[in-house]
């Protein structure tokens, strides 16, 4: 999995442009790997806009092999240093990129040796939201937060799978939020308002170590998959900090 962040010079735009800068990733990748993204169900790859430190940032990650090679490395390109959201008639350029690397295996092998915390908290850096039954759940629902990091975990490693029932059960059963500043907003999309939240929330696991360092393992991924819908438009984009310490992105 490939994180690449570019730092932009406009810094009136914000995370309502997600969905443009969509149409600017598909415009700088291949049109047959385009038509393959535009079939699949669960896209290898998520990207959204935030602020940090007074810099605007668009982040671009990848999920899988394919992705790296097919997303990542035409949009770090050193050719690749400019574009425009074209709607707004707005050309944006970027100041400089930074390219972070991680692995599943890396992932797995943290579960085993890494002594986890029982307390994290999430960090919504772009609008969230869930959709059960044909609604959207515009709050934190554990069990619904859960079901979506496993399968998009299981959709692109090999190394685990991932989407069990019984553990989806545990992990809700064994899960509480302790602690939350949440505001409900919405996600411009294409003519559209998306009903979200935003915001942080800490969960608590009450439950033994290899617990606690499964749902670690989950959060970790989602700051690459993003979590819930709309991820590949901008949404659901998270950081975790585990007891109380931010970690390395």
């Amino acid at each position: 999995m490939k994180r690449l962040i570019m730092a932009l010079d406009q810094t009136e735009i914000s995370y309502k442009n997600s969905s443009n800068l969509q149409g600017v990733l598909f415009e700088q990748i291949s049109r047959e790997y385009a038509e393959i993204l535009h079939l699949q169900k669960r896209h290898p790859y998520s990207q959204y806009l935030y602020k940090e430190k007074e810099k605007t940032l668009w982040c671009v990650n990848a999920l899988d092999e394919e992705a790296e090679a097919e997303i990542i490395e035409p949009l770090n390109r050193e050719e690749f240093q400019e574009f425009e959201i074209k709607k707004q008639g707005k050309k944006v350029r970027i100041l400089e990129k930074s390219l972070v690397e991680t692995t599943p295996h890396q992932l797995v092998k943290a579960f085993y040796s890494e002594p986890p915390e029982h307390f994290f908290e999430v960090e919504l850096l772009t609008p969230t939201a869930f959709k059960q039954k044909g609604r959207y759940v515009i709050y934190p629902d554990l069990r619904l937060l859960y079901q979506s990091l496993m399968n998009k975990y299981s959709a692109v490693s090999s190394e685990m799978e991932m989407m069990d029932e019984d553990t989806l059960e545990l992990l809700a059963e064994k899960s509480e939020i302790v602690k939350y500043y949440l505001r409900t907003t919405a996600f411009p999309l294409e003519g559209i308002r998306i009903p979200a939240f935003w915001g942080s929330f800490t969960i608590k696991i009450d439950g033994p170590d290899t617990l606690a360092a499964y749902v670690r393992l989950l959060l970790t991924f989602g700051e690459y998959a993003g979590v819930g819908i709309k991820t590949a438009m901008g949404m659901g984009a998270v950081r975790l900090w585990e007891g109380g310490r931010k970690r390395e992105r």
